[in-house]
């Protein structure tokens, strides 16, 4: 079971563990005054009254899916304007292979296959061309989320609704790289646009020697699914979150992500000490310190915690 799928799940014993590491903050945005007083001392106000700028196209009919395939595809498309961008390694890389491993699991699997290989060839080379257009490697991002879902969810049901008939009509790559939605394009791109100062900051902070780790895993991280995290951009961990609407609800639980990571990375390999929420929609970029989140200091706290999360890993195996 993934990570995400223990934090939602109330009789977890990691879910129990996690948010009882951080008492305070499983109290913020709770019904209540006391509630209200302690979201606010996390900051949830400032973000509450963020106004969502860059909000999915209103001619998009299938919003989940469309949301979901932006988020993955911004995901990439970030990571192409980073260092170390290795497609070989990438979940999507992998889904494609889980596919080949048995094409058989969906309708012309065969013909998906072959065409999702070549489009993600199609978007390696774009990559690679120094001389590509933004809007190009906007498009060259979409086949990897495609593909990053089969991994996710699994081919049959990533495959089995509309991704795999567009795979399925479609007679090359290019035909189907040429009729990608324009909305979904130009989402990515307009909130690619949007978070380019951050990214530049970020770049320059690499450029003399602050570290960067794509999809950081954890020693603790086969325990719960092989969980991955977005970016680790120093000591701080990183989550892209395209969502429209912030509530305090939503804010807590994405912070409990983000704890919930920290504390996987039992050996303390990547250092974190912070945490932060990248909203491209927004747009804004929130962090927090694991001493404001854990309410103590983390330096003293983290060995103890991460110690107990160990042993209850190792239990629930």
């Amino acid at each position: 079971m993934s990570l995400t799928r223990h934090l939602s799940s109330k009789d977890s014993p990691i879910r129990q563990f996690v948010y009882e590491s951080a008492p305070q903050l499983a109290l913020a945005g709770t019904r209540g005054r006391r509630g209200q007083e302690i979201a606010s001392s996390f900051g949830f106000d400032q973000l509450l009254s963020l106004k969502t700028q860059l909000p999915i196209p209103e001619d998009v009919k299938d919003r989940q899916s469309h949301a979901t395939v932006a988020g993955t595809a911004l995901d990439y498309r970030l990571r192409m304007d980073l260092p170390d961008f290795d497609f070989v390694e990438t979940v999507a890389q992998r889904g494609l292979d889980v596919l080949a491993s048995d094409t058989a699991v969906v309708h012309r699997g065969k013909h998906i296959h072959k065409v999702l290989e070549m489009a993600l060839g199609f978007a390696y080379l774009t990559w690679k061309d120094k001389n590509s257009d933004p809007l190009s490697l906007d498009r060259a991002s979409i086949p990897l989320a495609w593909c990053e879902s089969i991994a996710r969810i699994g081919p049959h049901d990533a495959l089995s609704g509309a991704l795999g008939q567009r795979v399925k009509r479609a007679k090359t790559a290019v035909d189907l790289m040429m009729n990608i939605d324009d909305p979904l394009l130009f989402d990515i791109a307009l909130m690619r646009r949007a978070v380019g100062p951050l990214l530049d900051e970020w770049n320059r902070g690499f450029e003399v020697g602050v570290d960067y780790v794509a999809n950081p895993r954890f020693l603790g991280s086969m325990a719960v699914g092989g969980a991955d995290a977005d970016w680790a951009v120093g000591d701080m961990l990183v989550e892209l979150k395209t969502r429209e609407e912030i509530t305090s609800p939503w804010l807590r639980d994405t912070l409990f992500q983000l704890l919930g990571y920290a504390l996987l990375d039992l050996d303390d390999s990547l250092g974190i000490r912070r945490v932060g929420i990248l909203l491209p929609r927004q747009p804004h970029f929130a962090v927090w310190t694991l001493d404001d989140l854990l309410q103590k200091d983390a330096d003293e706290a983290l060995p103890r915690l991460r110690a107990a999360f160990a042993g209850l890993l190792t239990s629930e195996r």
